[in-house]
Formats: C-alpha cells, sequence, structure tokens
C-alpha cells in the first residue's frame, strides 16, 4: 500500500494538489510544513486513526446556473489524489469507452467537441445533411446518484483494500442512500463511471456509431429518426435502474441541420460538409454582463485592470476554438467602450 498511502506518493499528491490554490491560507500552511504534514498524514492512514473532515459547501454561478459545490479539506484532498491517481483511476480507466470524454487524461472538453466534429464530418460523408440527433441529459445526476449503485461500480473493477478505502471515504463525507455535489475527484470519477455500462449498451447493442459522451450529456446521431426514438425508450429503461431519469425538456430528437448546443458552442453542419462551430449566444450574453461588471470593479479600484485583461483574454481563448472571427471584433469593440 505504499504506492497510496506511503511518503513518497502523498509528498507526490501533495504537490499535485497545491497548483492553482497555493494562495488560499490552509493550501500554504501545508506546504509550508510539508514534510511535517505528509508524514503525520501518511503515520494516520497507516495506524488506523485517519478521519476525514466535514466538507464545506458553497454555491458557484455559472452561464446562469447555480450550483452548489463540495470544498474538500486540503490534507483530505492529498490523500484522495494519491488513491485516485495511484490505483482508482488506471483501473477503472482501462474499462471506459474511447468517447467518454470528461475527467480523463488527455480529454476534456476541447476533446469531445473535436469528436463531435469529427463524427458529423464523417456522417456527412456517408448520408450527406439528412439525419437525425438525440441529445439526452440526465435529471439531477448527482443529486440522484445512488450510493450503492456507485459503490457496486468501484466494486466490479477495484481490488478489495481499494474499494474498502474508497467506501469509507465517500460514506464518511456523504450521509444518507442517494446525492453527491462535485467537488472531490473520487466523485468526478463515479460522475464518468457509473454510465460505462450504458456506453457500452449504445455502442454496442444500439450499435451506435457516432456516439459521445460528456459526464451527462450525450448524442447520438443516426439516419433514421425512428430508430433513435426505440433508442431513447431503451436508453431510458437502462437508466431506471441505477435511479437515473432523462430530463423531459432537455432530452429531444432534431434534425441535423438544426444544429447541435453541445459544451458552450453550437455546431452546424453545412451543405458542403463543413461544420460550423459558434458560441452559445446566452454564454456571451452572459460573459458581456460578467465584463460590464468586473469593469465597473476595477475603475472603483477594488481589482486592477490588468486582472480584467488577462481574464478578458482567457474568455476570447476559448472563443478562438469555434469560427468566432466576427464575435471576437464585435466583443473587443465592447471591451474598449466600456474603459
Amino acid at each position: 500500500m505504499d504506492n497510496v498511502i506511503g511518503f513518497e506518493a502523498l509528498y507526490k499528491s501533495a504537490m499535485k494538489c497545491k497548483k492553482g490554490v497555493i494562495w488560499k491560507d490552509s493550501v500554504a500552511h501545508y506546504i509550508l510544513n510539508i514534510i511535517e504534514e505528509t508524514l503525520k498524514l501518511e503515520e494516520q492512514l497507516k495506524n488506523g486513526t485517519y478521519v476525514s473532515r466535514p466538507l464545506r459547501p458553497f454555491t458557484v454561478i455559472s452561464s446562469g446556473k447555480v450550483r452548489t459545490v463540495m470544498g474538500v479539506a486540503f490534507r483530505d484532498r492529498v490523500y484522495q489524489r494519491s488513491l485516485n491517481d495511484n490505483v482508482i483511476y488506471p483501473t477503472i480507466e482501462k474499462s471506459l469507452i474511447y468517447d467518454n470524454g470528461a475527467c480523463r487524461k488527455n480529454k476534456g472538453t476541447n476533446f469531445s467537441r473535436g469528436r463531435l466534429v469529427c463524427f458529423l464530418q464523417r456522417y456527412y460523408r456517408k448520408h450527406g445533411t439528412k439525419g437525425y440527433v438525440l441529445q439526452c441529459d440526465i435529471k439531477g445526476y448527482y443529486p440522484n446518484m445512488r450510493h450503492n449503485v456507485v459503490e457496486a461500480t468501484f466494486k466490479k473493477h477495484l481490488p478489495p483494500e481499494i474499494y474498502k478505502m474508497a467506501c469509507e471515504i465517500m460514506r464518511g463525507q456523504y450521509s444518507g442512500e442517494v446525492g453527491y455535489m462535485p467537488g472531490s475527484q473520487m466523485i468526478q470519477i463515479a460522475g464518468i463511471s457509473v454510465l460505462n455500462p450504458l456506453d457500452h449498451f449504445i455502442k454496442e447493442r444500439l450499435r451506435i456509431k457516432f456516439y459521445t459522451r460528456y459526464m451527462d450529456d450525450f448524442i447520438l446521431i443516426h439516419e433514421d429518426k425512428d430508430y433513435l426514438d426505440k433508442c431513447r425508450i431503451e436508453i431510458a429503461k437502462q437508466l431506471e435502474p441505477m435511479g437515473f431519469e432523462l430530463h423531459p425538456k432537455k432530452t429531444r430528437i432534431y434534425p441535423i441541420t438544426e444544429g447541435i448546443k453541445y459544451l458552450g458552442f453550437i455546431f452546424k453542419l453545412t451543405d458542403t460538409g463543413k461544420v460550423v462551430k459558434t458560441v452559445l449566444p446566452k454564454n456571451v450574453k452572459n460573459y458581456r454582463r460578467k465584463l460590464f461588471r468586473l469593469v465597473k470593479l476595477a475603475k472603483k479600484g477594488r481589482i486592477t485592470k490588468d486582472k480584467v485583461d488577462e481574464c478578458y483574454r482567457s474568455w476570447c481563448a476559448h472563443a478562438e476554438r469555434g469560427d468566432s472571427t466576427k464575435l471576437l471584433r464585435r466583443m473587443d469593440a465592447y471591451y474598449k467602450s466600456l474603459w
């Protein structure tokens, strides 16, 4: 078990966990005393006196949505990351399909967007623009996630001792039988792996070639609308034993020419086979409001102009991943007008 709870493993985990959060007092304290704190953590884990600290809930507002996220104490994150990086993720990752893009090494939103573009191009070469999209979203994914389903998923793939350690962490932080909140790396791994049987069912039993999933948001592309409707029914049947249900408003079948809203962009397949990718209008509107507030704070001296510039450059880098030349020109003009 030294590869998980040994000094070297915990030390490396702490160095990974500090990235981007070293400004926090608790993190700075741990890193300043990293030898002492790591030895203490190692001793507690080996003699069985380790106890997870309570989670700290806080609210995050993103794109107009209010989400509750759980903050994990730094020492607990160090232990969980060592457990995840060294055993849980490498073991479970082997069973995941290629097009499951969330929270995986060398993957992410850019990977999943790229795969959707690739699928649309491949589809065009076979069927042109006549086709349909089944876009699915699970209602209350993390809040409705059953603990026994997550534990069964981990038990299927992990060695008994690692499974026991993972369950102790999750049971210690989340009471009851249903519901998790994002914030912990272990819960993220649960999020990408719980629906893995559904991924294989869609690819291997329903024979959907053009399928991609990012956490609980997934897309199926097929030339037959009636077949996609049957797929929707079969998917709902697969989800029911897990305690999930498809979101009635966000799950729908529509023509491929309508444009697919996915991961912050709209993907439109043109008559020539080109895929045009543009930022969602509501996201642009939300960011303009945010930019207005940031400039206002800068003028009052509460933040620096450099900080606002950095934030704006970051958003531009995101927008540049699509076909956003005209949008960026308009945003540049708007940003200058604010000053």
